[in-house]
């Protein structure tokens, strides 16, 4: 496809894709300081306990996921024939870049914009339900909401083929996806299947191991993560991820406060597929893959820095680039090289995230109301 039209018209179309996600990336921390700000205004009590389990939650959750995908690629990596290819990184190079952008100005970080919204829902949280300065900020945050939520479904997600067209011309015109699968193709499915037994497992343990009931709960998910496989965004993602859980949990209010707060931070799907493409690249470079006591640093560092992703595609692995370096030897090429096929299996790997997500909220909403 890509290699039919002119450099020039790929840059076009890339162009329009790159200023379609710069556009979402400019409001994405209204949106997330508003649904935060719902959730806790209405949440009736709670809701620092409930925050805090969250976030412990998500750090127990990645590290297990990062431990998971360590085992995993120790025992399955070395029947697949990674051998030493120094010159691997050569392949990976391209003419495409965009025309122009909008280069709106960052009035506030998207972790700013949680942190706020958490601050000011507790604030109003401590207040009398009946006082009329909540009221008006509880049916703000509502009707504010609301319309983002309008816009996301009805003008955002039906213009996202232009943005997957403009990405799909990039990866044909530079003969991405055939080399990778070239090199990676035998890692790639070892990957995915990883991914599917993990995140099916965290259904069947969010049912109490009734396997009906788990796949009925993955089938009412199955449209938020085709819709984060196309959008290659768990923040465009949002809204049908927000239905699908609240389907799930039959909780608006919680399902309000947990998608938005873990969805910039808690990603299964890049915990798995980073740790595969991390031990691949040690292999393929010559070097050795970490002992499980020299992992266990390396996975509670890799953690922390999650909590400092901002949702944006590529963010998670960018935060991640220096934990790679301190801790595995990572060389500024075999950085480059990661980052590259990260964002050439992004769709399957937000897919995962926001799956995992939604098994992630049935979890912690058991474990809260036990603890409640």
């Amino acid at each position: 496809m890509g290699e039919k039209l002119g450099l020039d018209s790929v840059c076009f179309f890339y162009t329009i894709s790159s200023c379609f996600i710069e556009i979402l990336m400019f409001v994405l921390p209204l949106i997330v300081f508003s649904f935060i700000l719902r959730a806790l205004v209405n949440l009736e009590r709670g809701s620092l306990t409930l925050l805090l389990l969250i976030f412990l939650g998500v750090t127990i959750s990645n590290c297990l996921a990062l431990t998971t995908a360590y085992l995993f690629g120790k025992a399955t990596l070395s029947f697949v024939g990674l051998c030493l290819a120094p010159d691997f990184a050569a392949k990976f190079s391209s003419s495409v870049s965009v025309l122009f952008s909008f280069n709106f100005p960052k009035i506030i970080a998207t972790e700013q914009a949680l942190l706020g919204g958490v601050i000011c829902g507790l604030a109003l949280n401590i207040l009398n339900q009946k006082n009329q300065f909540r009221r008006t900020m509880k049916n703000s945050s509502i009707w504010l909401s609301d319309k983002i939520s309008l816009f996301l479904g009805k003008i955002f997600i039906p213009l996202l083929p232009i943005y997957v067209f403009g990405f799909c011309l990039k990866l044909s015109y530079d003969d991405a996806l055939i080399h990778l699968f070239h090199q990676y193709g035998k890692v790639f499915l070892l990957s995915m299947s990883l991914v599917v037994i993990y995140i099916f497992s965290l259904y069947l343990i969010s049912s109490m191991g009734n396997v009906r009931s788990a796949l009925n709960s993955l089938k009412i998910m199955l449209p938020a993560g085709l819709t984060g496989f196309s959008t290659m965004s768990s923040a465009a993602t949002m809204p049908v991820t927000l239905k699908c859980t609240e389907i799930n949990t039959k909780d608006k209010n919680f399902t309000d406060l947990v998608i938005p707060s873990t969805a910039n931070i808690h990603m299964l799907g890049d915990d798995l597929t980073i740790i595969m493409i991390a031990m691949t690249l040690l292999s393929i470079f010559g070097m050795p893959w970490p002992d499980f006591v020299a992992f266990i640093p390396f996975a509670l560092a890799f953690s922390v820095a999650k909590l400092s992703c901002v949702g944006i595609p590529g963010a998670s692995v960018l935060v991640i680039l220096p934990v790679l370096q301190n801790y595995l030897g990572f060389t500024p090429e075999m950085l480059s090289i990661l980052t590259t096929i990260y964002v050439l299996q992004d769709p399957f790997g937000t897919a995962a995230n926001v799956m995992g997500n939604g098994a992630f909220a049935l979890i912690i909403r058991k474990i809260f109301k036990k603890l409640s």
